[in-house]
């Protein structure tokens, strides 16, 4: 599969500033995680790094391997995490290797059939094994370009059979899996960080040009106000083959 918003530069520095934005309840979740030997740990869609990054410092004794179907993604990990293995992929391919711990975060929505990578996923795990994902439910803001932007977006992602919004995908636990830790958190953003995330966005995949300017300036102006993500944060254990 291929990522419905490229991997373009302006497309990796919107990564960049999703790394930051989510930085915070990723690392919750990570510490949150059960305790437990986590050696080979596999982060899927990893893009350029930031994840992986992230899971290195969690598991700092684990053997890590990133996931992307971009070159250009797989490029930029490597140089952000040396001490991690990366490799150009489908992260919808059944693994060859097992595991002990699967991450994915913001990568369910853009899959066709997120339920069938989950269970692929699953099987890859030795017992004891955890999938971690994290998925937006959505955002709150009572701001109209923020509507229109998730409207274009929503159908930009629709059209290559996904649905952007995947926190539902979680609520059906893979074969052979509990679930550990399933809950919602609010995440606050500043509206001019999500500005710019979204006009990147925009721009990378062609959007109308008077809602990229919009959200540019919205960016520029540096609004104190927030949009207040749900994020959906779940975790299962392999309890059988």
């Amino acid at each position: 599969m291929t990522y419905a918003f490229g991997d373009t530069d302006l497309a990796r520095e919107r990564l960049g500033l999703v790394a930051d934005a989510f930085e915070a309840p990723t690392r919750a979740l990570l510490r949150d995680l059960p305790a437990g030997g986590y050696r080979y740990v596999i982060d899927m869609g990893c893009g350029p790094g930031f994840t992986t990054a992230l899971l290195r410092e969690a598991i700092p004794h684990s053997f890590a391997t990133g996931i992307d179907a971009s070159p250009a993604m797989i490029a930029e990990a490597r140089e952000r995490v040396p001490d991690a293995h990366f490799t150009v992929a489908d992260v919808t391919a059944e693994l060859a290797l097992p595991a002990h711990l699967i991450y994915a975060r913001l990568l369910l929505g853009h899959l066709p059939d997120p339920r069938s990578a989950l269970a692929s996923w699953a099987r890859a795990l030795r017992v004891g094994g955890l999938v971690v994902c994290e998925e937006p439910v959505r955002y709150r803001s009572d701001d109209p370009l923020f509507a229109r932007y998730e409207e274009v977006v929503t159908a930009v992602v629709a059209a290559r059979g996904a649905t952007l919004w995947a926190g539902p995908a979680l609520d059906d636990d893979p074969p052979q899996c509990r679930r550990a830790l399933d809950r919602v958190v609010e995440h606050p953003v500043p509206a001019a960080r999500a500005a710019a995330m979204f006009w990147r966005n925009a721009a990378t995949w062609g959007g109308d040009a008077v809602l990229v300017d919009a959200l540019r300036e919205m960016e520029r102006a540096d609004r104190p106000d927030v949009v207040m993500w749900e994020l959906r944060q779940t975790v299962w254990i392999k309890i059988g083959e």
